[in-house]
């Protein structure tokens, strides 16, 4: 048996009944993005009619509420759904067949545990504390993630929900990226775009960027994008010489500072066996274009996103050869070292 718990905390008690019947509609309610969605409801979505995903850090989160709640449904609460969706929610008069919260953390008793850190045992305790009476007056179900949590709360056997295995998606993860500094400012902006619209639209792009805090909190929200700080050249370096990508970007918005840039992005495409977007004012544009070294585009961006398409569906084995051999060429051009004075 589990041993008692030192100022065992307590589940706010199930008080709601619902009178409507199951239309076998679920509408989850959460971060949507998270591992909890995924290993708990996302892969188990073709066991109902219809499954329905609300994010909670949407600013449109309540409007889909209003649209996806529909006669019979049952509302799953994933985790700490913030207060204001929870209020907005009791004060609703829905007609739904049953209302869950679901936790896989000890999220009632994370306020007794001294090595959880102390700003984490904080934000779960004081959203429970002020969630309980909510959750009080809207779920008539509580499921968990593990026996354990059922013991400890003394719930049936039949509340424990398990993680599922996530299905992998069954096209091959294409690997683009981008790698800026702080001097492209106006390209990073097209960028985020880009990559935006390029992620609504495939389920197997990966977009790898380098860039600050701020680059991170701009790319919140968007799926499969890793941003990685900067790092020295040293180590920059060594990363993309280790490793292979599939397409690389080279934006060049008309800035007078743009107007000054080498060609060294299509050195760092070629390193990292990636076959590469350029811009039309890119240096050798009409060049990597005249030798199939890759695809050159306009400003705008679905002429991004569709190049991007495009490359997907390639073999890029010739295109990457002939930009290989485009970087020969133009260095054998130059005899100004080897010339002296």
């Amino acid at each position: 048996m589990l041993k008692a718990f030192k100022r065992s905390p307590k589940l706010f008690t199930l008080r709601v009944q619902y009178t409507h019947d199951w239309n076998r509609e679920v509408v989850v309610i959460g971060k949507t993005t998270s591992p909890t969605v995924d290993f708990y409801f996302r892969n188990r979505s073709h066991q109902v009619q219809k499954y329905t995903e609300i994010d909670i850090s949407r600013d449109d989160c309540l409007a889909q509420l209003a649209t996806s709640i529909t006669r019979g449904c049952l509302i799953v609460l994933v985790r700490d759904v913030p207060l204001s969706i929870l209020k907005h929610l009791a004060d609703a008069n829905m007609m739904c067949a049953g209302v869950v919260w679901f936790f896989d953390d000890d999220i009632p008793g994370a306020h007794l545990d001294q090595l959880l850190p102390k700003p984490y045992r904080k934000s779960l305790s004081s959203w429970y504390k002020k969630a309980s009476p909510l959750l009080t007056k809207l779920c008539n179900k509580i499921w968990v993630s593990t026996a354990h949590l059922a013991e400890k709360y003394q719930l049936p056997a039949e509340t424990v929900l398990p993680p599922c295995q996530i299905l992998k998606e069954k096209r091959p993860l294409v690997r683009c990226f981008y790698h800026g500094s702080s001097s492209h400012q106006e390209d990073w902006k097209f960028v985020l775009n880009v990559t935006r619209k390029v992620q609504s639209r495939n389920l197997n792009t990966w977009f790898e960027l380098i860039g600050d805090h701020s680059l991170y909190k701009a790319v919140r929200g968007i799926p499969r994008v890793q941003v990685i700080h900067p790092m020295p050249w040293p180590d920059y370096l060594t990363m993309t010489a280790s490793r292979t990508m599939d397409i690389g970007l080279a934006p060049l918005m008309n800035t007078s500072f743009n107007h000054s840039r080498s060609h060294t992005k299509l050195i760092d495409i070629c390193r990292q066996k990636a076959v590469g977007v350029y811009s039309d004012r890119f240096p050798l544009s009409k060049k990597i274009e005249e030798s199939n070294a890759g695809l050159v585009v306009d400003d705008r961006v679905d002429s991004w996103v569709e190049a991007i398409e495009y490359l997907m569906q390639l073999d890029k084995q010739d295109m990457l050869n002939n930009a290989n051999q485009l970087v020969l060429d133009v260095e054998s051009l130059s005899r100004v070292l080897s010339e002296g004075v």
